[in-house]
């Protein structure tokens, strides 16, 4: 009887849990039924936005600009991606509905007369070679005097805040003899969509205030195709175009020979590829929010599927998606949003009485189709998977990398800093509770300002004490082989009676003889 009356009671328990996993997995599948339907019919549109724009590209510029909407086997495109520096997430990704894409190849078969619809991304390797650089701007794209002031120069460089060190001004641009060696260099990057206002705007004046900035001098680049920076039209926006340009505008430029690096977001991909290649030069490395994921083969895919999912709601990841996914729809927002990006400003500030427009707007509408949509897919989602390689050669030159992360970031895994340092344990990660992407900074700019001055003032202790460990290093060890470093001090005297050892091969003490001699021999 108690067996029987076990077996009652547990049927219904059984009878419960099947009901909850059969309403889970309906709920489920009725929320993936309208993503389904509304992202085929945005594959629809981007295949007939591409050919249309082909077309419009071709009638206006006289040549059709290439696109990734074919497979990577059948479009003209660099033939080694891996070595230029190309994310596979640009070919691969599948459109639900193929026909679209036999749409697209019989309308370019049709039109292939055109010499326009021969152009291919492979081009532009060739003119980074010889160093042309393709002037103008798209006909989709902004051209008023801030966003093509950069075409006027003969040698473009990247635009660059700067803050001298023991002065409050900023200057811009202008600091080519600036003095480094006296004082502390420190190179901020921000991430996408963003521009050096960034830094500017929320954490120099901080860093100002407390009267510890006077040490350093402080440079906020804005990245190749954003803010105020060049935008050429025929670059890739690798992530070794990203490093070779802030080599050029920055470290070339104002001649560093050591650097801080404190990097947010995707700038945390390129500070840490320039580390790498300047590792005796940098003295730290601070990443804010950085998006990590384990390097491993298919990472691109994983980050592009997790940073930004084909989602409905809520309103700014359903625009993510189709920004990263669809490269026509995407051009389309940035015809609407970025080319009229003027009117978007004067507009808000009617609408709102504002006297300046919030710098994070004017950053997201100042970039162009061109410049974001390869920065996102060459950087964002391919640089990742070169973060492991980049923190293994930092971690054996023992080089100190802090990282800072939001609890509730939503933009990031907030679990990335502890992947970090689980497979690192150098790295230093602090976790703040209740801190999103950006609010890591936001409203919390003393803290931060507090915690960078630390991190430099250790660095700097660090890398003294670390010198003078190799220098008794190195002199143990040239005494063992017998080598001795000949010279004399600046400080010692230098005539022919003290430096006279230094002339013999083998140099011995000095020793006086002393002979007794007979008398007869005198």
């Amino acid at each position: 009887m108690v067996v029987a009356d076990m077996n009652t009671t547990s049927l219904p328990l059984s009878t419960s849990f099947f009901l909850r996993k059969w309403t889970r997995k309906c709920t489920k599948n009725l929320i993936s039924a309208p993503n389904f339907l509304v992202f085929s019919y945005l594959d629809f549109i981007d295949s007939v936005f591409c050919v249309v724009y082909r077309y419009l590209d071709l009638l206006l510029e006289g040549e059709a600009s290439p696109c990734y909407c074919r497979s990577k086997n059948k479009s003209e495109t660099i033939n080694d991606d891996e070595e230029n520096g190309i994310s596979e997430t640009l070919h691969g990704r599948q459109k639900k509905l193929k026909e679209m894409i036999d749409l697209i190849e019989f309308v370019e078969k049709l039109l292939n007369r055109n010499k326009g619809f021969e152009a291919g991304y492979g081009d532009f390797n060739y003119r980074k070679k010889v160093g042309i650089h393709r002037l103008g701007n798209r006909w989709s794209d902004c051209g008023c005097d801030s966003c093509i002031s950069w075409m006027k120069v003969d040698d473009p460089k990247l635009h660059v805040v700067v803050k001298e060190a023991s002065s409050n001004a900023m200057g811009e641009d202008s600091k080519e003899n600036t003095k480094t060696n006296s004082s502390e260099n420190v190179i901020f990057i921000h991430g996408i969509l963003s521009s050096s206002s960034f830094w500017t705007k929320t954490l120099f004046p901080k860093m100002s205030e407390s009267g510890k900035a006077d040490n350093y001098n402080m440079f906020a680049v804005d990245l190749l195709g954003h803010g105020r920076s060049p935008k050429p039209r025929d670059n890739l926006y690798t992530l070794r175009d990203h490093v070779e340009w802030i080599e050029k505008s920055v470290v070339s430029q104002f001649g560093l020979n050591s650097f801080h690096l404190i990097a947010h977001s995707m700038g945390s991909i390129i500070a840490l590829a320039l580390a790498a290649k300047h590792s005796k030069s940098v003295k730290s490395i601070t990443l804010v929010a950085p998006p990590y994921f384990p390097s491993k083969d298919g990472v691109e895919f994983t980050v592009i599927n997790s940073l930004t999912p084909k989602r409905l709601w809520p309103p700014e990841a359903f625009l993510s998606s189709v920004m990263t996914w669809y490269e026509h729809l995407s051009r389309s927002v940035c015809f609407i949003l970025c080319r009229n990006h003027r009117t978007w400003e004067s507009l808000v500030k009617r609408v709102t009485g504002a006297r300046d427009v919030n710098f994070m707007f004017l950053d997201m509408i100042k970039i162009t189709h061109h410049s974001g949509w390869h920065t996102a897919h060459n950087v964002l989602y391919r640089g990742v998977k070169q973060m492991d390689k980049n923190l293994e050669i930092l971690m054996k030159l023992r080089k100190k990398v802090h990282v800072f992360m939001g609890t509730r970031d939503r933009s990031v895994p907030p679990d990335g800093g502890d992947k970090m340092k689980n497979k690192f344990p150098q790295v230093e990660v602090n976790n703040i509770p209740d801190a999103g992407h950006r609010s890591v900074l936001f409203n919390r700019e003393d803290v931060l300002a507090h915690d960078l001055f630390q991190i430099w003032n250790n660095s700097t202790s660090s890398s003294i004490l670390n010198g003078i460990v190799n220098w008794k290093n190195l002199s143990r060890k040239r005494k063992k082989v017998g080598i001795h470093r000949l010279g004399n001090r600046w400080s010692d005297y230098g005539c022919d009676s003290c430096i006279s050892w230094m002339k013999v091969d083998d140099s011995k003490l000095h020793v006086e003889m002393q002979v007794d001699v007979p008398s007869f021999m005198l």
